[in-house]
């Protein structure tokens, strides 16, 4: 059964039993998750990795298969998240509350959020969601300067400023990875989350998933998937180029690849580090992740 998401963002938790009476607002509907992970104290967060509460998320209007419902939680697959736990999609548990129905619009023009947050309204202009950066949503009528959208929770305003415009088709036009740079660079100083693929919070390959899709570029959700789904870069010749993705393994991780950023030239990195430090640009030579580069990769076209 497919369904869509419709909370602003909607987290993916590893098994039922994973989410605490403190992540109230992140799993009710309507969901605060701004609230929620302010809210936070540095151990609650490090649990998220710590105890592997949270897997991934998903954005408002994102579709996902529900495989089972039990006790008030949907079991589903995360069809737009490429993972090798499962062929249709990244697996865990999501609050049933926190999905909807919608249309399935296949051959249709869709809207995307371009800015790191963008209000979405009620036809009334009341407002209904905060939307992340990268939310996908069909257009239903188009405005000058409002747009008419579908949503899990009916139909919609949302700002033409805030958004670009696929054609009639769904299809969004191919970027570039230097775009891909640019919209990283808008999240500089953004808190790390575990498990976080939207505006509120990203995790290394999150953030490496959601530039990327900006772009029109698919990749996988998780570092070592993302770098077995590319093309090999050699660390050795140092011939890396603005867009290439860096993967690294710490020595106790026996090769294992945990952590990736994104390469903006001139040996400077774009990456989520770790909770509880936020996204930032590194220099690579001379620096700790310098030490523990395993691998490099590219897109097969570029």
């Amino acid at each position: 059964m497919k369904k869509y998401c419709r909370v602003n963002v909607g987290t993916i938790w590893r098994n039922i039993d994973k989410a605490r009476d403190i992540d109230r607002d992140g799993i009710m509907y309507p969901a605060d998750i701004q609230r929620w992970l302010l809210e936070l104290n540095l151990a609650q967060k490090l649990s998220f990795t710590e105890d592997s509460r949270i897997d991934t998320q998903v954005l408002y209007g994102e579709m996902v298969e529900v495989i089972e419902e039990q006790d008030g939680w949907s079991h589903v697959l995360c069809i737009e998240q490429p993972s090798k736990q499962h062929p249709k999609g990244y697996p865990g548990f999501i609050p049933s509350s926190q999905l909807g129905e919608m249309k399935d619009y296949k051959a249709h023009q869709k809207l995307r959020v371009i800015v790191p947050k963008s209000t979405l309204f009620n036809l009334d202009f009341t407002t209904k969601q905060i939307l992340s950066f990268n939310t996908v949503l069909p257009v239903t009528k188009g405005e000058d300067e409002y747009v008419e959208v579908d949503t899990p929770e009916g139909k919609g305003l949302i700002h033409s400023n805030d958004v670009e415009f696929s054609d009639e088709n769904g299809n969004f036009q191919t970027g570039t990875m230097q775009g891909v740079i640019e919209n990283a660079k808008r999240f500089i100083d953004l808190p790390y989350l575990w498990g976080g693929m939207s505006s509120y919070g990203y995790d290394c390959s999150g953030l490496c998933f959601q530039m990327y899709k900006s772009q029109n570029f698919y990749i996988p959700r998780d570092a070592d998937e993302q770098y077995e789904a590319m093309k090999d870069v050699s660390i050795e010749s140092k011939n890396f180029e603005p867009g290439d993705l860096l993967f690294f393994s710490k020595p106790e991780e026996n090769g294992f690849l945990s952590h990736v950023g994104i390469y903006m030239g001139e040996d400077m990195m774009i990456h989520a580090p770790h909770t509880p430090k936020s996204i930032e640009i590194v220099k690579i030579t001379g620096s700790y992740y310098q030490k523990i580069l395993a691998k490099a990769a590219r897109l097969s076209d570029f």
